[in-house]
């Protein structure tokens, strides 16, 4: 059985690396590869700040064992994911070690080592331009060279899918996507690390009126990757005097911080971060031998880090799948659906915030609480953590213990400003 995959960022490595345990695998890439870690025009967000949330991390060393490791050796910063130093708009987070790794690097290299331990064929500089069809069964791709059969084809070429153009003109309509923008733009740039700087360092966004933010982080070559995020269009700019501007407005001093760092390269913007879902597993006639992952099937606003852990909950699916027939593919997008569906609610929603007109009732009030809890009470940050990072789900979040523990807090009568007092981080 010949299992061609389309896209060789994350979601299709991870793909092709439990695909190999039952097939012969072909992974195709537009952009051209090299085997030491580089950006690429294929993953615009790559020059970006990325999160790899203690669940992927979990996941990712389950399928390659030893990653880990072999990241920390790369010079991937490994640290506990309760030394994470970030303000919410009620103060900084309280701070208590978890026993959770987190590893802090850039997505290039994360990237390259994965791509180093899948067996599978890579070909790179391969455009594919299309489905071939047979009988109604999809039994190959089409590229700008000819045509490459296959039993079985899988999307994972990202937020640049053509999938439902294609599924279009062979007749098959799907509906149109569910999307979701929060209007947010990233602008980073790379430091030399500064002594004593944290892992991880952030001010969160806050509807309605924090929309500005930041997220750094130190990554390998002892660098610290500085991305400025700003929501419903307030974006930082490209220019350098705007850049530091924008970082100078901010609540946390990142700019003292950053005082005796030497800048290493320009500043990079991004800015397609809207949320998209697309509701492959309701489509009717959906052909046998094609199913579609990763950020062709969902697409998080990377500022939530979800990405790279849901596309590994995804492809760890075909470990258990072995029909597709057009039947067995269909169930297959509502397995990978179902896998997308919490990550979704929590980062939708929370989008949501910022182009709805108000986030009220028992919700909002809730929300507050947290704010207010997390910031205070070292077991409601564990709580959170845990769920933030998908090694608990939110049912675990509403339960008698959390509300009894969030009832003695509440959120105090504070105008946003840009730095509050105790803005220095613990």
């Amino acid at each position: 059985m010949k299992a061609v995959v389309m896209g060789g960022g994350i979601a299709g490595l991870l793909a092709a690396r439990v695909l190999g345990e039952s097939h012969e695998v072909v992974v195709l890439e537009r952009d051209e590869l090299t085997n030491v870690p580089e950006y690429r025009a294929g993953v615009p967000q790559g020059r970006h700040t990325h999160g790899l949330l203690v669940r992927g991390g979990e996941l990712l060393e389950e399928l390659f064992p030893g990653l880990r490791d072999e990241l920390v050796a790369e010079g991937a910063v490994l640290a506990d994911a309760g030394d994470m130093q970030i303000l919410n708009p009620l103060g900084w987070l309280a701070k208590t070690h978890l026993g959770m790794p987190l590893l802090s690097l850039s997505r290039p290299l994360l990237e390259t080592c994965i791509r180093r331990r899948v067996t599978a064929e890579i070909v790179s500089g391969v455009h594919v331009t299309g489905l071939s069809f047979r009988d109604g069964v999809v039994d190959g791709v089409l590229t700008k060279d000819g045509r490459i059969d296959a039993d079985l084809v899988v999307d994972a070429s990202g937020r640049s899918s053509k999938l439902p153009a294609w599924l279009a003109a062979a007749g098959i309509t799907t509906p149109k996507p569910e999307v979701v923008d929060s209007g947010t733009g990233y602008a980073t740039r790379i430091y030399t690390a500064p002594e004593g700087f944290p892992v991880v360092y952030a001010e969160s966004l806050s509807a309605p009126d924090l929309p500005r933010g930041v997220a750094a982080m130190r990554v390998e070559g002892d660098r610290i990757m500085v991305t400025a995020q700003g929501a419903v269009g307030d974006h930082p700019p490209r220019d350098l005097d705007g850049f530091q501007e924008f970082l100078d407005s901010l609540r946390v001093p990142i700019s003292e911080l950053l005082a005796e760092a030497e800048p290493l390269t320009p500043v990079y913007l991004f800015a397609r971060t809207a949320s998209r879902r697309n509701a492959f597993e309701d489509v009717p006639g959906w052909p046998g031998g094609l199913v579609a992952v990763g950020d062709a099937v969902c697409a998080f606003n990377p500022v939530y880090g979800q990405g790279i852990t849901v596309a590994a909950m995804q492809a760890l699916l075909f470990r258990q799948h072995r029909d597709f027939s057009a039947k067995g593919c269909r169930a297959f997008q509502r397995k990978v659906a179902k896998a997308s569906q919490v990550p979704w609610a929590m980062s939708s929603n929370a989008d949501r915030s910022w182009v709805e007109s108000q986030r009220g009732g028992l919700l909002g009030w809730y929300l507050k609480k947290w704010q207010a809890g997390i910031v205070r009470d070292p077991d409601l940050f564990r709580r959170f953590v845990r769920v933030v990072h998908m090694v608990a789900t939110p049912a675990s979040l509403l339960n008698p213990v959390v509300f009894r523990r969030l009832a003695k807090y509440s959120r105090p009568d504070r105008r946003p400003g840009r730095r509050p007092a105790g803005s220095t981080p613990r």
